[in-house]
């Protein structure tokens, strides 16, 4: 066993979300529909003087850091919390917004995934990786590919390529495959499930990637240290709802810290409608069934302004997954429309400055309800996760640098009989 292997062993531990148990690997093999979680040794909450998620590079899955200002800015909201009538509101800005010390080089918190998950590669000495996005994780894993010289395939519907940019200059490690005509993320995480089973490449792991959640996680460490406490109400905007499960797994971690009391933070989810199964499944206590119809499920997710939500399968039912994280927090979920979104936006806008994406006003829109209805009281803490920005401010600060295809894939052949066709393009170098 390497060095590395070495450090990372005795850095962390992998155990079952559902039995508890040590697990090697992604999965366990007594519980293998289970997500897997991460026990670090250390587990004090102790900072460190890195700056960006770094900070926190004792509870992520990696054995070194990255000089980076990429991380969570929370700071304490004024003008915003008194339109909405709160006192304690925090906002994670994790868009880029330098004048609020937001510095996400892609412009949302899916930064805060690629750089640790990338590390982590490299530490297990993996060579590759391939992962699906509808947009804000395929800028931040090109960007996180392209920093540490790490070949990334991306696999994204052809109706998200408007959105895929980075603000340096792409390298050969960064590799486009872009599936002709399609709207659906879900046919994007599908083809690149079976580029990884058919062609031996790397799988990313979605939300069954720790590096992924545990990066995520750092704006709630960040609330944690900014404030001295944990919030009392976590409110984000989902789609996979992976998210949510890491400030979940984030504030169980703080709690066995000794420091932060044992009340977990009330989970507050948005969707944007009509495209809302989460909130569908949670209202109605149902898991989330297989869409029978899906040329009618494909035609509202084309209806919503906020398509980075747009997942079809998310991790719902799975232990540890995000009914359990609803469940064990006393969660509750949104569907916010279209035009409460862009209201929402207006209204941030008007109030804290930076513009933000729809997804972003997606949460603000829940907070909103959330507030009105009671939800939310008016002394009690609040961390708003604005989870990106438009690309406004990156633009002025920054040339962006369009990502181009590598491979255009067409629908009918992102199938297993469309992969061995493509097979010998993606084992040349």
């Amino acid at each position: 066993m390497d060095d590395g292997k070495r450090e990372m062993t005795d850095k962390y531990g992998l155990v079952c979300a559902a039995c508890g148990g040590p697990v090697t690997g992604s999965r366990c093999s007594r519980c293998p529909d289970a997500l897997v979680r991460t026990e670090y040794w250390k587990s004090d909450f102790a900072p460190s003087d890195h700056p960006g998620i770094f900070r926190y590079l004792d509870w992520l899955p990696s054995s070194e850091a990255v000089e980076t200002p990429i991380g969570p800015a929370v700071y304490r909201s004024e003008r915003l919390a008194e339109r909405l009538g709160l006192s304690r509101l925090y906002v994670a800005f994790n868009g880029y917004a330098p004048e609020l010390e937001a510095r996400n080089m892609t412009g949302s918190f899916k930064d805060f995934e690629a750089l640790p998950t990338l590390l982590r590669f490299r530490d297990e000495a993996k060579t590759s990786i391939v992962v699906a996005s509808a947009g804000n994780t395929a800028r931040a894993f090109a960007y996180a590919g392209a920093l540490l010289e790490f070949p990334v395939y991306l696999v994204v519907p052809e109706a998200m390529r408007s959105k895929l940019w980075i603000p340096i200059r792409p390298t050969e490690a960064i590799r486009l495959v872009v599936i002709s005509g399609s709207h659906d993320y879900t046919a994007a995480i599908r083809f690149a499930a079976l580029l990884t089973e058919r062609l031996g490449l790397a799988p990313e792991g979605g939300a069954r990637n720790v590096a992924r959640r545990d990066g995520m996680g750092t704006s709630v460490l960040e609330f944690a240290r900014v404030v001295g406490e944990l919030p009392r109400h976590y409110v984000q905007a989902v789609g996979s709802g992976t998210g949510a499960i890491a400030a979940w797994e984030a504030a169980i971690r703080l709690i066995r810290s000794g420091r932060f009391g044992a009340i977990l933070p009330t989970l507050h989810l948005a969707q944007n409608a009509p495209f809302t199964p989460i909130h569908d499944a949670w209202s109605a206590g149902t898991p989330i069934r297989p869409e029978t119809d899906v040329p009618e499920q494909l035609a509202r997710i084309r209806a919503i302004v906020a398509d980075v939500l747009a997942n079809r399968n998310p991790p719902y039912s799975i232990p540890g997954g995000v009914a359990d994280a609803l469940h064990a927090t006393s969660g509750r979920t949104y569907a916010v429309t279209n035009a409460k979104i862009a209201a929402a936006q207006s209204l941030f806008e008007q109030s804290e400055g930076p513009p933000i994406s729809p997804e972003a006003g997606a949460a603000v829109a829940a907070l909103s309800e959330a507030a009105a209805s009671g939800a939310v009281l008016h002394d009690e803490s609040i961390l708003l996760n604005i989870t990106g920005n438009n690309d406004a401010l990156l633009r002025r600060d920054y040339h962006l640098h369009p990502l181009e295809p590598w491979l255009h894939v067409a629908s009918d052949q992102a199938s297993e009989a469309g992969v061995d066709r493509l097979a010998d393009r993606f084992r040349r170098p």
